[in-house]
């Protein structure tokens, strides 16, 4: 599998991790990554989105989502997050947040990181919230990259 497929999806399964790690609203969303908070929100949002097990699976395998209910699964996940807004429109502070949380950036890139959020927040993106999330965590994962700035593992 390309690396690129893997990598996005592991931007993914960092979100997912935010989520569960937030607890209450004034806690910082990356203050707790597990993969069995992850799993625990996988498995509510797949109560929520008709998402199959196997569409779970791909989830936390770090895999390109491949059915629109497995784009639901993840639009879920950022939307438990407020990375995405209940209009389906991606969030710059909670994305920078995010970016933050999920990469190994130097201070000097804090700008850039701004930038992306800012960059992929302004692009056009499908009406079905499910498209949009899929869309906007390409913008994101492609920025990320262009700009230099790799992915925790």
């Amino acid at each position: 599998m390309p690396r690129l497929v893997s990598a996005s999806s592991v931007l993914l399964l960092v979100l997912a991790c935010l989520v569960l790690g937030s607890g209450s609203a004034s806690a910082k969303p990356h203050e707790e990554m597990t993969q069995e908070h992850a799993t625990k929100l996988a498995h509510d949002c797949q109560a929520e989105t008709g998402a199959s097990d196997e569409d779970v699976e791909q989830l936390m395998k770090h895999e390109k989502a491949e059915s629109h209910e497995a784009k639901c699964l993840r639009a879920c996940v950022l939307k438990k997050f407020e990375i995405l807004d209940d209009a389906g429109k991606l969030s710059k502070k909670h994305t920078v947040e995010m970016i933050k949380a999920m990469t190994e950036h130097e201070e000097e890139k804090a700008e850039v990181v701004e930038e992306v959020a800012e960059h992929c927040e302004a692009i056009e993106v499908p009406e079905d919230h499910c498209d949009a999330a899929d869309t906007y965590q390409n913008c994101i994962y492609e920025q990320l990259k262009e700009h230099g700035i790799d992915l925790k593992h």
